[in-house]
């Protein structure tokens, strides 16, 4: 199961001091869980997909042992001198094959700009996608539940200025009641009623656009912050 970023980071840290005590099994309990962010490391540095199968990928490998035998806290967060590892045993890699082979000019100027250097806002990015990627994967899965596909939302999300506005608003009131969110969470279903008597919001308006309200209550309920902007232009509920 994926982490994410802090969570993530924190169990790292304590695994790399685990291992650094003598605890050598750790690396094989969090290899998993390290594994896909060094293959992101490895495709952004290499501008193209690295899988498990690739030579780069087996660089990852080394890279995670080298990594919990040298890293210190002076060295800054651990991810993030992870990533430097990858990226530099991957680089050094492209340097070596180079030299043996005689490759296009055009490869050539593509190994030149991955020895460009980077700062750890590179790795924090990468994290970030990731963490954006497990809330989209949480929220399809939640979804699946109400039988919501992805394209129903693209096919029901309002276009027009002010019918999001409206449907924000619905998203707002249903988020901050209690009582609206669990008929929503548990029921799967709108307090259409409720909400036309006591807000005055309008059966055509949640019957159009019932799939993007429930997404939206969904995604604030889960707190998924990287999913809040696209339905609430705060990125949050509003105060009152």
């Amino acid at each position: 199961m994926p982490y994410p970023q802090q969570t993530l980071e924190k169990r790292m840290h304590e695994a790399a001091q685990k291992y650094q005590s003598g605890s050598d099994q750790v690396i094989e309990e969090v290899y998993h869980d390290l594994m896909p962010f060094c293959l992101r490391v490895a495709s952004r540095t290499c501008n193209r997909y690295i899988d498990e199968g690739d030579e780069e990928a087996s660089i990852a490998n080394f890279s995670i042992l080298e990594a919990f035998e040298k890293y210190s806290p002076e060295r800054g967060a651990f991810l993030s001198y992870l990533g430097r590892v990858v990226r530099n045993r991957i680089i050094d890699y492209k340097r070596r094959e180079k030299k043996k082979t005689i490759i296009p000019i055009s490869n050539l100027i593509k190994l030149e700009n991955i020895d460009t250097l980077v700062d750890d806002t590179f790795f924090d990015s990468i994290l970030e996608d990731m963490d954006r990627q497990k809330e989209i994967e949480d929220l399809r899965a939640l979804l699946d539940g109400y039988n919501i596909s992805f394209a129903d939302l693209v096919k029901t999300s309002p276009g027009h200025a002010g019918s999001r506005e409206k449907v924000r608003h619905v998203i707002e009131i249903i988020s901050s009641d209690s009582e609206f969110s669990r008929q929503v969470l548990e029921n799967k279903t709108l307090p259409a009623k409720v909400l036309k008597e006591q807000h005055n919001i309008s059966t055509k308006l949640l019957d159009r656009y019932r799939k993007f309200i429930i997404a939206g209550v969904i995604i604030i309920a889960h707190d998924f912050s990287y999913l809040v902007p696209y339905v609430l232009p705060s990125g949050g509920k509003k105060d009152g």
